[in-house]
């Protein structure tokens, strides 16, 4: 275990015994990206340049500096499948708080990225974890490699970009639309992006370890405006192993005042 990673309560082995609930609330994730709500298509002819398009999206994440959202999550593991609603809020560049509720609206489960810490609370057996928000901290609870920011960026409805050497763009004519492909040195593949060329929305995510191995893949759907933004109703995210679990986001504001 990660020095820097220290349990306050209970042992680590116990941990394993709720990381599907921890699981349920945070890979709600990767929820909502933001896009302008009549955008440009991309110029016909010469294929629009990688690097150009890469750069609007990184200014869209820094648009949208404050976010909270209601949704309704929905998880599946093999035949079991579990509902749970949940709160989010966050601002930029690296705060974010996420709470379940029980029936009656009350918090099972708080988690809190502050910068460069973390913190978690399991109210149901009153079991409290903190450390450092490294990837490799979050991986255990969300049973999946994604940085802080990144995590902080997909709630607020933004695809992560992860470090590249280069990109490469290329036109699908059966979907109309491009597909961006980010590369570390040496050709290894680590991201692939899909816009729609009508609304430059991003319909779909794919994340590699830099080994051609697929880490997720987060799919966006039903999109609807939020004042200068459109935003998916419908987020699904999956690994190599299949569905991981189904999104409902019934409602999102943006410009929220920040955390306490």
């Amino acid at each position: 275990m990660n020095k820097r990673y220290k349990v306050l309560k209970n042992s680590w082995p116990r941990m394993r015994s709720f990381t599907p609930l921890v699981l349920a609330v945070l890979l709600f994730p990767l929820c909502l990206y933001g896009c302008v709500p009549r955008p440009k298509a991309f110029p016909t002819g010469p294929g629009p340049d990688a690097i150009r398009i890469l750069e609007s999206l990184k200014q869209r994440n820094n648009d949208l500096k404050s976010f909270r959202g209601v949704g309704k999550l929905k998880t599946v593991r093999g035949t079991n499948a579990n509902i749970f609603r949940m709160v989010w809020i966050g601002t930029q560049p690296q705060n974010l708080r996420v709470e379940t509720l029980g029936p009656w609206g009350q918090p099972t489960l708080t988690f809190i990225i502050n910068g460069s810490r973390f913190f978690l609370h399991s109210r149901e057996d009153n079991r409290y974890f903190k450390g450092d928000a490294t990837a490799r901290n979050l991986s255990r609870f969300l049973s999946m490699r994604v940085r802080a920011g990144d995590l902080v960026g997909l709630l607020s409805g933004q695809p992560p970009i992860l470090p590249f050497h280069h990109a490469t763009i290329q036109a699908l004519t059966a979907e109309d639309g491009w597909l961006l492909s980010l590369y570390k040195k040496w050709g290894r593949l680590i991201e692939k992006i899909w816009l729609n060329e009508d609304s430059m929305a991003v319909e779909q995510v794919e994340v590699f370890d830099g080994r051609s191995n697929l880490q997720y893949r987060v799919s966006f759907s039903e999109f609807h405006h939020v004042e200068s933004f459109c935003l998916p109703h419908r987020i699904a995210i999956s690994d190599r192993e299949g569905p991981l679990w189904s999104l409902t986001v019934e409602k999102f504001l943006i410009k929220v005042l920040k955390m306490h």
